[in-house]
């Protein structure tokens, strides 16, 4: 970094992003300091710098940098290889440290995990860890069992419907019995000494998965202009397995976005505001991929004259970045409903979603879809160039 721009930020302050210290006091906190900004976005920490934003300086810059170093080796579990450099600002020495945590979770050699909220860190909840871990592919949420659930709450005849399409025989037929044919499908787990349905089998084949996972449905919304204050024209409740809520979710969606008049040749011709095959596969990425962990949050379909929005809990996992969203690039969230959305038909080739909808948009309207992060929620967003005709379907 430069002296300004160091400038700029002791001006700015600290944030989600930056942390300032005067000096090195205890390696355990600096090392809480460190975890916190690995286990969330990553982030830059400013030695020698007040709390106020004073340059305050360090006599001693090149052995803080090693210090720092040691900190990030022996006092971070895993071991973060940071970035060091010593600039000079207003004629004193800071060191500037960044942190990117490519192997979450991280935690202190005493055995704290911390997460940055705003300008400070925070102790993780155990739903934060449990998604720190999730995020990092350790931890495979949709295998786990939901306690008070058991095969009565499977819908037999939507199972055997699929069975029937894979395996290409009845259940009947087979030497092994129902109960082995789930666990072995990883849709039914023991739990508490009983058999549970896998959130992943109470999901793509429970009768009501939202009696036990009340967040798995789906809330679509349609408001008149281009703001949620706006008029709301229509709005509906979707319950089911995930092969109900996307269906229902892409018809309400048809519903709700008009026709637009264009001009082909001599002729005026009538085309959907956008293209169904593009809001089809933003549902299902949606539903394959949210976090299902994150209780009291559910999908979110919301329809504007001119955009469309869907709200999935989670962020991105591991690796994937909304950069290399755009590309021909998979890692699956929830690897155990991926298969089976793909079994059923719902999904295509892994990781080539996104790079279908971007191309679908530009063909139908010239227009890219939108991606972006908000808090712990996904967004894709859809626009529309100025309606000529708005006729919506009843």
């Amino acid at each position: 970094m430069t002296s300004d721009e160091i400038l700029r930020k002791a001006r700015t302050g600290e944030d989600s992003y930056t942390e300032f210290k005067e000096r090195i006091d205890h390696p355990e906190s600096l090392a809480g300091e460190i975890v916190a900004f690995a286990n969330t976005e990553g982030g830059r920490l400013f030695l020698g710098i007040a709390d106020d934003g004073r340059i305050a300086g360090l006599t001693d810059p090149a052995q803080s940098a090693v210090t720092l170093a040691q900190i990030c080796r022996e006092n971070v579990l895993p071991a973060i290889l940071p970035l060091i450099e010593v600039v000079e600002v207003e004629g004193r020495a800071v060191v500037v440290l960044e942190v990117r945590g490519p192997h979450k979770p991280y935690r202190t050699k005493g055995g704290r995990y911390y997460v940055r909220v705003g300008p400070t860190k925070q102790d993780a909840s155990p739903q934060e860890l449990l998604r720190l871990v999730q995020r990092a592919g350790a931890f495979r949420f949709d295998e786990t069992p939901v306690l008070g659930t058991s095969t009565a709450d499977l819908d037999w005849a939507l199972f055997e419907q699929y069975y029937r399409s894979v395996a290409g025989e009845s259940l009947a037929e087979r030497d092994l019995t129902s109960e082995e044919v789930l666990r072995g499908a990883f849709l039914l787990a023991e739990c508490d000494g009983r058999l549970c349905l896998t959130v992943a089998g109470l999901l793509c084949f429970g009768k009501n998965p939202q009696r036990y996972l009340y967040h798995s449905r789906i809330s679509a919304l349609r408001f008149i202009g281009d703001d949620v204050s706006e008029t709301m024209a229509d709005t509906q409740e979707l319950h089911g397995p995930l092969s109900q809520l996307i269906d229902g979710a892409v018809s309400f969606a048809v519903r709700n976005t008009p026709t637009v008049a264009r001009i082909e040749g001599v002729q005026e011709k009538e085309f959907p505001q956008y293209p169904r095959a593009a809001l089809r596969e933003l549902i299902v990425n949606a539903v394959a991929h949210r976090d299902y962990s994150i209780e009291g949050a559910q999908i979110r379909l919301i329809i504007f004259d001119q955009r469309l929005e869907i709200y999935s809990p989670g962020r991105l996992p591991n690796t994937m970045t909304l950069a290399n969203l755009r590309h021909y690039n998979h890692i699956a969230r929830n690897p155990l409903i991926v298969q089976y959305l793909s079994r059923l038909g719902y999904m295509r080739d892994f990781g080539t979603g996104i790079p279908r909808v971007i191309r679908l948009m530009r063909e139908h309207n010239g227009t890219e879809p939108e991606f972006e992060i908000i808090g712990e929620e996904f967004v894709a967003r859809l626009k529309s160039p100025t309606v000529v005709t708005t006729n919506v379907k009843s």
